[in-house]
């Protein structure tokens, strides 16, 4: 008969490790550094990468180009005015965010949450502008309802009060002129 020695598998410290147990990750002390070799390799794949990023610019610029050559005059002051109307969405989004996070910043601990829990789009009015002070009631509104979010009360003060200064201890010579002249 044969004898057949299974042999379990060590670790690098000499302990037994299970083989059903996957790997340990690898840990940064292991890790190697790329190398002056690596290195170079690394620098071509970026510049690799900076060039293929340009040239696909470059294709959806001529791509435009060709699809636009199609169109007529007014499909492509369509397309413009229709770009310039979403970026002017965005940008008016933004300064309503901004306004609710400038006028939050007095109350909130975090003015950035005051714009999580606001429906900002109801702030603009019908000529564009910003509403502020709807802005500033639905604050105070939020601050009712998740009074959390509020910045917390400075701590007491422990102090107690103005401070005087200690009056000057009378000397024994002040003391023996006062008994002297009898007042």
């Amino acid at each position: 008969m044969s004898e057949t020695v299974t042999e379990t598998p060590t670790s690098a410290s000499g302990q037994g490790v299970d083989p059903g147990e996957p790997p340990a990750p690898a840990t940064d002390a292991g890790d190697r550094q790329l190398g002056p070799q690596g290195e170079k390799a690394l620098e071509e794949w970026k510049r690799r990468a900076k060039d293929a990023e340009k040239e696909a610019k470059a294709h959806a610029a001529r791509l435009k180009e060709f699809e636009d050559r199609d169109k007529s005059d007014l499909e492509k002051a369509t397309e413009r005015a229709s770009a310039a109307e979403q970026r002017m969405s965005e940008l008016r989004d933004r300064a309503v965010r901004a306004e609710v996070k400038a006028l939050a910043s007095a109350q909130f601990a975090d003015p950035s949450d005051a714009s999580a829990f606001l429906d900002l789009s109801a702030y603009v009015t019908d000529d564009g502008d910003i509403d502020s002070t709807a802005i500033e009631r639905d604050l105070a509104d939020l601050l009712k309802t998740k009074p959390h979010l509020a910045k917390a009360a400075p701590p007491p003060s422990f102090d107690a009060g103005p401070r005087t200064t200690a009056s000057t201890g009378t000397d024994m010579n002040a003391l023996i002129r006062q008994a002297a002249t009898g007042r």
